[in-house]
């Protein structure tokens, strides 16, 4: 398929171009400030998504069999509310723009990010969430615009007859490692990027207005994961914090972390995708990065590739 990816720069997007170019598909990624560098094969256009305008003058005359709707705003943990205001603005005006450049060139599969969190920042109790449960729900608060906006995506996403991913929360074994609170037991979805990734190259197939939790096998708590991170590769331990500091801080991070415990059904993303997670829990996806670690750093000292690096200096 010929893809339009919007996003192609940020966590999952990076994964993306690869997975997308290595299973066939011919990858064009759209940014705002594009990089200059095409990965892959694939190629680069400029424009802004919020932007209709923009977005169609930049697709003219190019035709797609496919978009895969990546944008967040999220270059790092959102703390505050205000945090989220853009993201909130590319799920709502940019899965509205996206979808126009998709009918004007003959696109006619959609793929769009969600997440987890438009369950709801509650606790849900023991019982595994599926596709069925209410979704999108404004229970009042500066909560409500990001519910709205999970909401809105989808509904326009579904409406073209696309499929939206509703994420659990990304992770990699190595990278900084966040703040944790000292007296927040709630469990929380979490997936590997990589996992989240082959999935979206998946959904291209899925039926047509579908939805799919694509979340790990393993519910944990921020704590748990974070610190495992921090041990696997000696890192300092990470801050922590009590509740009611969090939620002076750091109150949109503290809905999630102090007020949420929630477990998350994939069985339907298993049966329909053909997916699975490679990395069932945090601790394949941590134990394979320590293992990827060490053999670079072995790749790097072997005496091959001491000799290779003198010749070529010559």
């Amino acid at each position: 398929m010929r893809v339009l990816l919007a996003g192609s720069t940020g966590e999952i997007g990076r994964l993306l171009v690869p997975l997308l170019v290595r299973s066939g598909h011919v990858v064009t990624g759209v940014a705002r400030r594009p990089t200059g560098v095409t990965l892959f094969g694939s190629t680069e256009l400029e424009a802004d998504i919020i932007d209709r305008e923009s977005l169609l003058a930049a697709v003219d005359g190019l035709e797609f069999d496919a978009v895969i709707h990546q944008a967040t705003a999220l270059t790092r943990e959102p703390r505050r509310y205000s945090h989220m205001h853009q993201t909130n603005r590319l799920r709502m005006e940019g899965t509205s723009a996206l979808i126009a450049a998709a009918r004007a060139t003959g696109a006619t599969r959609f793929v769009s990010a969600s997440a987890f969190y438009g369950y709801g920042f509650e606790n849900f109790g023991e019982k595994p969430v599926d596709e069925d449960s209410a979704f999108g729900g404004r229970p009042g608060g500066p909560i409500d615009e990001v519910h709205r906006a999970l909401l809105s995506n989808e509904q326009q996403t579904r409406a073209f007859g696309g499929v939206a991913l509703r994420y659990g929360l990304f992770y990699r074994g190595r990278g900084p490692i966040p703040t944790v609170v000292s007296d927040a037991a709630g469990v929380l979805p979490f997936v590997h990027v990589e996992d989240a990734a082959a999935a979206t190259v998946a959904a291209l197939e899925a039926p047509a207005g579908s939805v799919y939790n694509v979340v790990d096998d393993t519910p944990a708590t921020w704590r748990e994961v974070h610190e495992a991170r921090a041990r696997a590769f000696e890192s300092p331990d990470p801050t922590v914090v009590p509740s009611w500091w969090m939620r002076r801080t750091a109150p949109y991070r503290a809905e999630l972390l102090t007020a949420t415990s929630i477990r998350v059904s994939n069985a339907r993303a298993r049966a329909e995708l053909g997916w699975a997670p490679a990395y069932p829990s945090y601790r394949e996806g941590i134990r394979s990065a320590v293992t990827d670690a060490a053999h670079a750093r072995a790749v790097l000292a072997s005496p091959s590739r001491a000799s290779g690096a003198t010749q070529g200096s010559a």
